[in-house]
């Protein structure tokens, strides 16, 4: 097994103390050292494969310039907007100068709520694991929501959905659909503010609008060709709305199996513009929110709190959603 690089010996190759790299390296701006120094100590650290201990650094220094990021142990990085919130929180946060990690582990792979090492703040994104809230609230770490309400954070950072229902029912109502279906969330999504805002949403949107909610509606579908038996072909449904892109694309399965033709036989837009929603055959018709966007505000705000170094009155900001239409939605039959 190689051995460890120790700053002794980056210092050693560099004829300097184990104090100058170490100043050097954490770029401490009152310390005094000549360019060249400087330059041969970095170099030299890159060739031997130097990296710093995480847990030595952080009990030496009162900043460590880390941000951790939480979120599920179910929750796939890939899934939903999870990934461009990352690249938005990462863009800002990298450029700040900070470190970032992305906590993965259950609380069944380990003892401790969150990692013992010191950071200086957190995010947390989708369904966070309680006992990390709880562990973040008695440390004292300062924690932005981003695409989630939980715990005391300095601020939220959520996606109207409302505005993106209020979007899809308006085109749908546009095209002349009166009778709507809804593919609700899967149950062990329930708990996520966007469940209860989009569908309470709906209910309000439908009376409004004039228009039927076929049932069906309130629970969550237990495949998507029954979903569709249920809603479109014995109750008469023209258009369905899908809580998500996943069950998106099972309904487009689901309806080339059954001979149903979108848009032809119903309108289908989903929730979550993402690869390959606008790629099947229709591309689908999408409520979009900028996830990137979200990643970035939660992080400038993060930045922010940590600057102030004092708390102040919470904020939630919420991101516009727009609507993406393509060709899965058209008038009924009957119009």
């Amino acid at each position: 097994m190689a051995k460890r690089v120790t700053l002794s010996d980056v210092a050693k190759v560099c004829g300097v103390t184990a104090a100058t790299v170490s100043r050097v390296l954490n770029s401490k701006a009152e310390f005094a050292a000549s360019e060249i120094v400087r330059e041969k100590i970095i170099q030299t650290a890159r060739k031997m494969g130097y990296v710093p201990d995480l847990a030595a650094r952080s009990l030496n220094r009162m900043e460590t310039h880390i941000i951790g990021v939480f979120a599920s142990p179910y929750t796939h990085i890939a899934e939903g907007i999870n990934e461009s919130v990352l690249e938005g929180i990462t863009s800002v946060l990298h450029h700040a100068g900070y470190d970032v990690f992305y906590e993965m582990s259950s609380m069944a792979n380990r003892k401790k709520a969150v990692p013992f090492w010191r950071f200086d703040g957190a995010i947390l994104m989708q369904q966070p694991q309680s006992e990390t809230v709880k562990g973040l609230d008695m440390r004292g770490v300062p924690y932005v929501c981003v695409n989630e309400k939980a715990g005391d954070p300095a601020a939220y950072v959520m996606a109207d959905d409302s505005m993106g229902m209020n979007h899809a029912l308006d085109h749908l109502a546009q095209l002349g659909h009166k009778r709507i279906a809804y593919s609700n969330a899967q149950s062990n999504y329930f708990s996520h503010y966007s469940v209860v805002e989009r569908y309470e949403t709906l209910l309000k949107g439908i009376k409004t609008r004039g228009m039927k909610l076929v049932e069906g509606h309130d629970q969550s579908p237990s495949s998507a060709s029954e979903f569709l038996r249920l809603s479109v072909v014995e109750n008469g449904a023209t258009a369905v709305i899908s809580y998500d892109d996943h069950m998106a694309v099972r309904l487009v399965g689901a309806s080339t199996g059954m001979g149903l033709r979108i848009p032809q036989d119903f309108s289908l837009i989903c929730f979550n513009d993402q690869y390959p929603i606008g790629l099947l055959a229709p591309p689908l018709t999408a409520v979009a929110v900028s996830g990137k966007e979200m990643g970035q505000i939660g992080a400038d705000l993060l930045l922010n709190r940590l600057t102030s170094g004092k708390g102040s009155k919470k904020k939630e900001i919420r991101v516009a959603e727009y609507l993406v239409v393509r060709g899965s939605t058209a008038p009924p039959k009957s119009a």
